[in-house]
């Protein structure tokens, strides 16, 4: 059903794949690269909880090199238009 949902560019639906590929969920192997960009690709069809994960996660540097200022810049994109962290 997800694919089904993410092939119709389901910004909620890609986002919520990434997330199972950052934690190597549903038989997924864990992937953080392709977590990335899945919810980069989520962040562009306007989906504000993939800016908040890619925001912890670059911020923590959970998975990839730490990049605060970038994460920051996501967490205050998702909470611009909305969401309440």
């Amino acid at each position: 059903m997800i694919q089904k949902r993410v092939g119709k560019k389901d910004a909620e639906a890609i986002n919520h794949l990434g997330d199972k590929y950052f934690h190597g969920e549903l038989g997924l192997t864990k992937d953080v690269p392709r977590a990335i960009e899945l919810w980069t690709e989520a962040t562009e069809l306007g989906s504000l909880n993939a800016h908040y994960n890619l925001g912890h996660t670059y911020y923590t540097g959970e998975g990839v090199e730490e990049d605060k200022p970038r994460g920051f810049r996501h967490w205050q994109q998702a909470a611009m238009k909305g969401h309440a962290l």
